[in-house]
């Protein structure tokens, strides 16, 4: 036997499967607490989902990391609310890794904050470098295929209880988090923060990376076998 037809041989077991899969996903979760801390830093804005927590931010003393572990629990009880009797109690896990996820923030946080923007065009950088953070941890949590995080799930939750369509709800739910962090941060603060054009390079051009990655990754699931194994992810309760 080769080297990786061991390797899949043994993570296709399934505590080790486990175990490879949880180590994947933490580690797509930093790469998205890096994403998110460092488009704060670069003060073009984070990403739709990222941008309230960062604008509540800056108006009160309150981290970014603990904003964005309470709007996620408010996901998490909408998805009790709308499915009701089909809400899995096993999702419930989704507040365990958006709590490691919020404190991985908070961590990043103070590191990219001491990074020197001198212009406006390394303000982009920083974005676009964000962006391949956020797509790099986007990705490797797909491919982990253990849970969705709120922000996902409470998309996949409207769509399916509302029977519309699942990139619609996505573009409407991006929307209003974008609408509601720009009128929070006019109305606090006269002016934008958290929420800029830094927020639609990121709504655009993260996918973008992630389709790039899942090309040239397209077989990754040798090296992180899921086919036959247990999820939480939403996909699979439908």
């Amino acid at each position: 036997m080769t080297f990786f037809q061991r390797w899949h041989a043994f993570f296709d077991k399934p505590i080790p499967n486990i175990i490879l899969r949880l180590v994947v996903m933490s580690i797509g979760l930093a790469f998205v607490a890096m994403g998110v801390a460092l488009s704060r830093a670069t003060g073009l804005g984070t990403s739709p989902i990222s941008c309230i927590p960062a604008v509540f931010s800056f108006i009160t003393p309150v981290t970014i990391g603990t904003f964005t572990f309470i709007l996620n629990v408010i996901f998490v009880f909408v998805q009790v609310i709308l499915l009701r009797r089909d809400f899995h109690p096993l999702q419930l896990l989704q507040i365990v890794f958006v709590f490691a996820f919020s404190i991985l923030i908070d961590f990043f946080v103070p590191i990219y904050a001491a990074v020197p923007f001198a212009n406006y065009l390394a303000q982009v950088v920083g974005s676009v470098i964000a962006c391949v953070f956020t797509a790099t941890g986007v990705f490797l949590q797909v491919k982990a295929a253990l849970i969705m995080l709120p922000g996902d799930g409470i998309v996949l939750t409207v769509a399916r209880v509302f029977k519309k369509d699942l990139s619609k709800c996505k573009i409407a739910f991006d929307s209003s988090m974008v609408a509601i962090a720009a009128i929070s941060s006019l109305v606090s603060m006269g002016g934008l923060f958290g929420v800029r054009e830094g927020t639609i390079l990121m709504a655009l051009c993260t996918g973008l990376f992630m389709r790039g990655l899942h090309r040239v990754f397209c077989n990754f699931e040798k090296f992180v076998p899921t086919k036959g194994h247990v999820t939480l992810t939403p996909q699979e309760q439908q």
